[in-house]
């Protein structure tokens, strides 16, 4: 059997009406408005060494601990109950530990429970609302989203919108939402390169012109718009809109915006933790010399590079580049050609994060959510 090494996920562009030609610093000039880049959907084919060419869905299906190592992103799945990405698949509530969500895809279609984005901005994205697992179960047959943000770029000025300015009721934030009055309330957040918004489902948001972000979230694609700026598709016809659902899920509470990293112990190269949540763990990872990398027998890391060029374990990476470590690698070597910066995530076991950032004397300095 082929031993697992670190699996570069090409990047997948995705045509938005919000996007950009312009995807700088990390890619070049498009020919279409690219709007999102996706990296760790089931359905993306390894690039590099002897597993080239195999999904990641396939993967998982036959290699899942071994990919995932032993923490509840296994555990609780079985190998492969990972949350679902399809809206349409049926699956029940199974008991969770550690805080993970408790809805699963069946096992018999394994899914990577991240999912990881690069987004480009030139327009604002619709004003939107994510639901809680619950409500995504009952009225969509699959998980929810939680999300947070990293800023990549941001041009002066730029701002993301997360909840109200005044709260509403129902009937108001129905009404704002179908008369467009909804414009006026939105809270408006300047951001800038190297901010981390935390998004947890039922937060009001939307997105502005100007932005380049790095997005890691629950696996899953279902939003419902309030609001759409009265937009067309490329049919001529405004895009839909599910106000109904979106009143119903929206939880208007202050959001307290950017979030203050916590400096976690890492030797040669600036490690920070940015979000702790059940559903996934993110860092931020800045080096300018070789390093040795931290591997964790309990988990995958999934890297989306941001900045610099070297290679991890002997695969060159560059600014776009997104590799999954498999659980437990040892031995990997971090070697820059010019400083790096990565963003790393992985589904967490809560305790054991929670254990070491209390050893740092930091315990519940970043937001955690209880589903």
């Amino acid at each position: 059997m082929t031993e697992l090494y670190p699996l570069r996920l090409p990047p997948s562009f995705r045509e938005r009406i919000w996007g950009s030609y312009d995807l700088a610093p990390v890619f070049g000039r498009q020919e279409k408005k690219i709007g999102e880049v996706w990296y760790s959907f089931d359905e993306n084919v390894i690039a590099n060494g002897p597993l080239e060419g195999h999904t990641l869905a396939a993967l998982m299906a036959e290699r899942g601990r071994e990919l995932l190592g032993e923490s509840p992103a296994t555990k609780n799945r079985g190998l492969s109950q990972a949350p679902s990405a399809d809206p349409h698949s049926q699956s029940g509530p199974q008991k969770a530990r550690s805080g993970l969500s408790p809805f699963f895809r069946p096992p018999s279609k394994p899914s990577f429970p991240i999912l990881a984005k690069l987004l480009f901005t030139s327009d604002c994205l619709s004003v939107q609302v994510h639901p809680k697992d619950d409500y995504a179960l009952a009225t969509e047959g699959g998980p929810g989203k939680t999300e947070m943000w990293h800023v990549v770029a941001a041009e002066p000025g730029a701002a993301v919108a997360l909840g109200l300015t005044a709260k509403l009721s129902p009937d108001e934030l129905r009404r704002t939402a179908e008369s467009g009055e909804i414009k006026s309330y939105l809270n408006w957040v300047e951001v800038r390169s190297g901010h981390s918004i935390f998004v947890p489902a039922g937060t009001l948001h939307a997105i502005g012109p100007g932005l380049v972000l790095c997005e890691i979230q629950q696996s899953s694609d279902l939003t419902y718009r309030f609001h759409d700026f009265g937009r067309l598709d490329a049919y001529g016809q405004p895009r839909e809109l599910h106000i109904d659902k979106a009143v119903e899920v929206t939880e208007q509470k202050t959001h307290p915006g950017p979030i203050s990293p916590v400096r976690l112990p890492g030797g040669d190269y600036v490690r920070e933790l940015l979000v702790d949540c059940p559903y996934f763990t993110v860092e931020r990872w800045a080096w300018e010399r070789a390093i040795k990398y931290p591997h964790h027998p309990d988990h995958a890391d999934l890297l989306i590079f941001l900045r610099g060029e070297g290679r991890i374990g002997g695969h060159p990476y560059s600014p776009g580049d997104a590799y999954l470590v498999p659980a437990g690698l040892r031995g990997l070597t971090l070697a820059p050609n010019s400083p790096s910066e990565v963003i790393s995530s992985y589904v967490p076991d809560l305790d054991v994060v929670r254990a070491e950032l209390s050893a740092e004397g930091a315990d519940g300095a970043t937001p955690v959510v209880v589903p």
